[in-house]
């Protein structure tokens, strides 16, 4: 399916601005602000993932420094998330306790865990290891320069945690650290 040049016009209206501290590493990764990548129907039109995915799906970003305060990671964007039975069960479950539509839009530090976007912009992450699900940002470009720079994320606890661990530190409702949701 190709762009028609009116299209692409639009595309670029709402294109991401990625921050001049990660840009060159995605360039390096191959990607040029003209890119537009194929993006199925499954990704609806006007979701934020989408424009993700027109923009970088099928690049692998890699860190090229230390992190800051943790391990920088390495940002592979897909679709992989369709059909995946991890994914879509920690989708429906904050999708419900954060009255959004979240997409998983890439695997994190090789398989380690995964970034969502959601609706309004927001990004999160969740552990492929524990039981971890964590605020990446306000928006794309925020979750994508701390990922790539190590900034530590900050973690949500559902209803029914007391506690949660990420960073190695365990994380409880009333820890500066925790995303309130509600």
């Amino acid at each position: 399916m190709s762009a028609t040049y009116p299209d692409k016009i639009q595309f670029f209206r709402r294109m991401i601005q990625l921050p001049s501290t990660v840009r060159q590493r995605f360039i390096e990764a191959g990607w040029e602000p003209e890119r537009l990548a194929t993006v199925s129907d499954a990704v609806p039109a006007g979701h934020p993932a989408r424009d993700v995915f027109e923009s970088f799906s099928g690049l692998t970003v890699v860190p090229d420094q230390e992190g800051e305060e943790c391990a920088p990671n390495d940002l592979w964007f897909c679709e992989w998330f369709r059909d995946n039975p991890t994914t879509d069960s920690v989708a429906r479950t904050w999708n419900a306790l954060l009255d959004t539509q979240l997409f998983a839009i890439a695997e994190v530090h090789r398989g380690h865990s995964v970034m969502y976007i959601a609706t309004d912009g927001r990004c999160f992450g969740s552990s492929s290891i524990h039981d971890a699900f964590y605020f990446e940002g306000g928006s794309f470009t925020e979750a994508v320069e701390r990922s790539l720079l190590g900034r530590r994320a900050r973690p949500l606890l559902r209803p029914d945690q007391d506690a949660v661990r990420l960073y190695g530190d365990e994380f409880r409702a009333d820890s500066p650290g925790v995303y309130h949701y509600r």
